[in-house]
């Protein structure tokens, strides 16, 4: 075989396959492509459904704050998200679980009452790529929520004092009940119906993720198969070049003995090396050549080594981050519920029958924050909550949040504990015990409100780019009415509370109080424990809280009042 008939052959097989290489990497693109826009439509199908939760959960939270203050703005809130819904008013930018906080708490206004582009969240799925199966379980879904909202507005209006005339309208006037509101967002039936609003949103959102989990592997696959198909081409154009070699060797190796010298070279590493083939044949022009393709490689080695020195370093910065991301995400979550969502968990929400909540608050803080200056506050607060971070730690309990001076805690939580009760009660006590000599160190009266209940909460995880774990629950609302009526520097407990501790603890009768949105209710102020107060069994009468004895804590006039954490 001539040379030129075998350089003919052999560039002809070149420009086939990367001509190949060309078009499989034209498709693995388009395949690339395809693949992001699968993620995207579950996204935005994902966060449609999201929408539906939170503003169903917004709506509780509003209805409820109506019955408890009757504050005219929840109401009109209450409406605004039933209109966003409908299409009657424009869907806010960044509307998201956490926008009504930010108007809640007012940050931002609320969203202004226009239906310019104002679309319904069942015109917005079908804009989107679902299957007629999801969209029935949206409208089973928007059913529940239509009776959801049936009792929320009869609960409203009951406040009002307008009751149903039997034609669907609060025609008829009548006393304002609360407490039949009270109970018509509290009943079975209420949770139940919210229960299925959420299994329905659920199962729609299972649906579409099932859905698009086989299209995203079907194209995932075919990328795979692409880029293999791509490696093979390339291993190919290797071997061609190879045998290419072999074969001039072979044929030619008197006057190219040279040349493949300094290919052995170039294939041994050494990059710089140049043939010395002189003449107008194809031998020299392959030597012209040769030299050419060591110049380049070695340009592209550089560039390699460059690149893996970039990579080396991006490896490093990334494992930096990583391990600073676990840190903080063990700084907001509990370690058992961090590991969950490491594991791949996407909705974390459990019911614990046998939990036992915690708060406290000082008292006049905002007369002493005044008094004492930010950086002071700040400095304060800081010292105090460390001591209850450590606390906390030591008695195996959960620190659920801080609001302002508040400090929330809860024991059984997330990881079950039948002496949650015991423990609750012992952070308590030496939480007492630090704020009161910490008290005797500073210029200013610094006293404490304390409050504890038992009984069932919710907890669960809520937020996608901020997470954060919570309670739901009567026991939480409970908890926080007994530390809002505590006394100064005492801590105030449920009966509840009192009889799975009075084994082995002392306490103080406080009487009957009345709670917040509940009925008279007994009341006791948690001492000590018996085993470290011989002598004293246990003291039964409230005005004798004020003359305890070793110096419980000093008594004031409680006059800054707990707030309330209902929505």
């Amino acid at each position: 075989m001539k040379l030129r008939t075998f350089f003919s052959i052999f560039f002809l097989l070149l420009v086939a396959l990367a001509g190949g290489n060309l078009a499989l990497g034209v498709f693995l693109e388009k395949a690339q492509q395809d693949l992001e826009t699968s993620h995207r439509e579950l996204q935005s199908l994902t966060t449609l459904a999201e929408d539906l939760v939170f503003s169903s959960q917004w709506q509780t939270r509003f209805a409820r704050g109506y019955i408890s203050s009757n504050d005219p703005r929840r109401i009109e809130w209450y409406n605004i998200i039933g209109a966003i819904l409908n299409g009657e008013t424009a869907r806010p930018k960044d509307y998201n679980f956490g926008y009504w906080d930010l108007v809640n708490g007012g940050i931002i206004p609320p969203p202004e009452k226009k239906n310019d582009d104002a679309v319904s969240i069942e015109e917005r799925f079908l804009s989107q790529n679902v299957t007629a199966h999801e969209l029935n379980k949206l409208k089973e879904a928007r059913s529940f929520l239509e009776k959801v909202v049936a009792i929320e507005r009869a609960a409203m209006h009951a406040v009002d004092g307008e009751f149903d005339d039997g034609a669907g309208t609060y025609s008829r006037k009548g006393k304002p009940d609360r407490a039949l509101a009270t109970k018509l967002l509290f009943s079975d039936e209420y949770r139940k119906l919210n229960g299925d609003l959420t299994l329905r949103i659920a199962q729609m959102q299972n649906l579409i993720r099932q859905r698009y989990a086989g299209r995203i592997a079907q194209e995932q696959a075919f990328a795979n198969q692409l880029f293999d198909a791509n490696s093979y081409l390339n291993i190919g154009l290797f071997g061609v070049v190879v045998l290419s070699l072999i074969f001039l060797r072979n044929r030619f190796a008197v006057r190219a003995s040279q040349l493949m010298a300094v290919v052995h070279e170039i294939g041994s590493g050494n990059l710089a090396a140049q043939a010395s083939v002189f003449g107008n044949d194809e031998i020299s022009e392959l030597a012209t050549t040769v030299n050419t393709m060591a110049a380049n490689l070695n340009v592209a080695f550089d560039k390699l080594e460059d690149k893996i020195k970039l990579s080396g370093k991006a490896l490093s910065d990334l494992e930096i981050e990583r391990s600073r991301s676990e840190k903080l995400l063990h700084n907001i979550l509990p370690a058992a519920i961090a590991e969950r969502l490491r594991g791949g968990e996407e909705t974390i929400a459990e019911v614990f029958p046998e939990v036992t909540v915690f708060f406290s608050d000082i008292v006049g803080f905002t007369q002493l924050s005044a008094k004492l200056g930010p950086h002071a506050t700040v400095n304060m607060l800081n010292v105090l909550f460390e001591k209850f971070d450590e606390l906390v730690e030591k008695h195996g309990v959960e620190k659920i949040k801080t609001i302002g001076d508040s400090y929330m805690v809860v024991g059984g939580v997330p990881n079950r504990d039948p002496l949650h009760c015991q423990h609750i009660a012992d952070f308590a006590l030496e939480a007492q015990s630090y704020i009161m000599s910490y008290a005797d160190e500073v210029p200013y009266q610094l006293q404490m409100r304390m409050g504890v209940h038992t009984g069932t909460v919710a907890a669960g995880v809520v937020g996608k780019k901020r997470f954060s774990y919570d309670l739901w629950g009567d026991v939480v609302n409970v908890a926080s009415r007994f530390e809002s009526t505590s006394k100064p520097d005492k801590i105030h407990v449920s009966e509840a509370v009192k009889v799975r501790l009075s084994d082995d603890y002392v306490f103080l009768d406080g009487g009957t109080v009345e709670l917040k949105g509940k009925e008279a209710t007994r009341s006791f102020f948690l001492i000590g424990k018996k085993t470290q107060m011989p002598g004293i069994l246990e003291f039964t009468t409230a005005s004798a809280a004020p003359d305890s004895p070793s110096r419980l804590r000093r008594d004031t006039p409680s006059s800054a009042p707990g707030f309330d954490r209902r929505a």
